[in-house]
């Protein structure tokens, strides 16, 4: 009986995280890709907190639509703010690449790598934290960033999951068209909820 449950659990996750993939996709390009991958995205972890933490029956189509809406404008917000950062992080290295080497060089590379390196630790955890927490827009960077630093085995192991799953993708190419983003996401919010706690948090 054990077997039979783990096998039908197992089978269940496998088609959620295939009908969260194409759902994801689907949306994204619903909102013609500009719109609609931050939402999709919100909506994408949103139903996976929902079947990791509250271990539920979730209707995933329902749920996913209704978060799709629900997070429509924030999750854009959002989105093209964490986008805009990543611009001119990037920028500041290409800049400073080209001048010449010396003490004020090495200090602004070293100041932008330390803040690129917080930037990539919120890009792990903003959207699980996003779709959690019930926060001003500002917040969520940095609580994403608290509970990055606050956890580092748990960041560690989100990092080797994430290269895990990269490698298997590069060996098996068509399972990024199958659960491409989905089981990233899984693993992301996986790892997050053991931090987080059970309920919704309004600060």
């Amino acid at each position: 009986m054990f077997g039979t449950q783990w096998y039908i659990r197992l089978g269940n996750w496998g088609f959620n995280l295939l009908l969260l993939n194409i759902l994801w996709v689907l949306f994204s390009c619903i909102g013609l890709i500009i719109v609609g991958i931050f939402p999709a995205t919100a909506a994408l972890f949103a139903v996976l907190r929902e079947l990791i933490m509250e271990d539920a029956d979730t209707p995933v189509f329902k749920l996913f639509w209704s978060k799709f809406k629900a997070e429509f404008i924030q999750s854009n917000i959002l989105g093209y703010i964490v986008i805009l950062v990543g611009v001119v992080l990037y920028v500041d290295l290409r800049v400073l690449h080209q001048l010449d080497s010396g003490l004020l060089q090495l200090t602004l590379a070293s100041i932008t790598v330390v803040i690129g390196f917080a930037y990539l630790l919120i890009l792990l955890y903003i959207f699980p934290v996003f779709v959690h927490f019930n926060l001003k827009l500002w917040q969520y960077p940095k609580h994403a960033l608290i509970l990055a630093i606050g956890r580092p085995f748990h960041t560690i192991t989100l990092f080797a999951g994430i290269a895990i799953i990269i490698l298997i993708y590069l060996a098996v190419p068509a399972l990024i068209f199958a659960i491409g983003m989905s089981l990233i996401s899984f693993i992301m919010m996986k790892v997050a909820s053991m931090s987080l706690p059970r309920k919704n948090i309004a600060f």
